[in-house]
């Protein structure tokens, strides 16, 4: 662009050399001519002059010798006839030209406040086209900070995606870990109920064997002997006993852990779900900005699904039905989108005018983590607000906000997360 405006500079220079050269000449051309009806009315002078001095020294002669001066005077009544004709031809011929040169003036000078007007308009085109590129040049600069911010972006979601998939992998190879104990301890618990088992049998045995032995033996060393071997018995089934109930204990305590590590289990992987969602939103973010310069002409209907409305480069959607706060983030993490978040009056005043008269709607907005900082979806705080007069008030713990529809042009207002309202989705 530089570089036509230099060319149209260079354009109008040689154009002015040459019209400067034109009036210069044109000017010349005047002169002359002033000058040639200069010399004509002295030349008609000098011979009236001369006629007259002709005539008076005619009549002189005529009073001395009459007879012999008819002749000259013809001749010289000829001769200024002559001279005047020619003169009379001249002036003639030169007034014709001064008419055709004032006229070829007038023409120049319209010529010339033409080309001036044209070039006037010319200057404030090539005035206005530099005013159009500075700011175009201003657009692609802030464009190509967003693509860098949002690069930025991407890069710490993927390193908190890969801390979050080694996390993953610690926790199932503790998992593991603690499967592998449990399958270990339930073979002990095993083992130790059929060595249980075997010591019944054994004590059976005993028993019958005593039986026998007091048909053949005294009965009083064979009680002895057997009090004392019931003795020891019980004191080892009190050790089984024992055993049993600290295996029974541990067993206990690791299905608790079990149910917590498969609690954490679900919950980080619901993170990791919501993570990947939010990295394929930034990366399709990314996608739309870089094709900013080929899709600047396709309308705007075709930029965002069905039943979406696209404004300033992203697209929004009001719900038909109502759900509580949480049901209602949930369904636009589903469409690829999150709970609005209102950054100025622009969009305010859009999203306002997306509902009808007498609507609420779900924001991406809340102080569920700490009461009275409301933040939005993204964890950013808020920086501009549009509250209504004596809110928010934390009537019965209202720890969500909601888009209420006035005349005023849209408020927020405080609700309890679990009203059934519609919701607003951006993406």
């Amino acid at each position: 662009m530089e570089k036509m405006e230099i060319d149209d500079i260079a354009d109008d220079g040689t154009y002015n050399l040459l019209n400067q050269g034109n009036i210069h000449g044109r000017k010349w051309r005047h002169r002359y001519v002033s000058i040639c009806l200069g010399l004509l009315c002295i030349v008609l002078l000098a011979g009236n002059i001369g006629q007259l001095v002709y005539s008076y020294q005619a009549k002189q002669d005529n009073i001395t010798c009459p007879a012999s001066t008819d002749a000259p005077q013809a001749a010289y009544n000829a001769l200024t006839q002559n001279q005047n004709d020619i003169l009379a031809a001249e002036n003639r011929r030169l007034c014709s030209e001064r008419d055709a040169l004032s006229a070829e003036k007038q023409q120049f000078n319209a010529m010339l406040r033409n080309l001036t007007e044209h070039n006037e308009q010319l200057h404030q085109i090539c005035t206005s086209l530099r005013i159009e590129r500075d700011k175009l040049g201003f657009s692609i600069n802030n464009v190509t900070n967003k693509i860098n911010l949002l690069q930025a972006n991407y890069s710490g979601l993927k390193t908190a995606c890969g801390h979050i998939k080694t996390s993953y992998n610690e926790l199932q190879q503790t998992f593991k870990d603690l499967q592998s104990d449990h399958n270990n301890l339930t073979a002990d618990v095993s083992l130790l109920n059929t060595k249980y088992k075997n010591l019944q049998t054994e004590k059976e045995e005993l028993q019958t064997r005593f039986s026998l032995e007091v048909k053949r033996v005294q009965s009083e060393r064979n009680c002895s002997f057997l009090r004392k071997e019931k003795d020891q018995l019980q004191e080892s089934l009190q050790m089984l006993n024992r055993s049993n109930i600290e295996i029974q204990t541990n067993y206990s305590l690791l299905w608790k852990n079990k149910e917590l590590l498969t609690t954490k289990y679900a919950e980080l992987t619901k993170e990791k779900e919501d993570l990947q969602m939010r990295c394929q939103n930034l990366i399709n973010s990314t996608d739309i900005l870089k094709t900013k310069d080929k899709i600047g002409e396709i309308p705007s209907e075709l930029l965002c699904p069905t039943h979406w409305r696209y404004f300033k480069t992203k697209c929004y959607f009001v719900s038909t039905v109502k759900k509580n706060w949480t049901e209602s983030r949930r369904a636009c993490i589903s469409e690829g989108a999150d709970l609005v978040i209102i950054n100025n009056h622009e969009e305010q005043s859009f999203v306002h005018g997306m509902l009808h008269k007498d609507q609420n709607a779900w924001i991406g907005l809340t102080d569920s983590l700490t009461e009275g900082v409301w933040m939005w979806v993204d964890k950013t705080p808020v920086t501009k607000s549009y509250w209504l007069p004596g809110q928010p008030n934390n009537y019965r713990g209202q720890d969500c906000g909601e888009m209420v529809q006035t005349d005023s042009g849209g408020k927020w207002n405080d609700d309890g997360c679990f009203s059934q309202q519609l919701w607003i989705c951006e993406k």
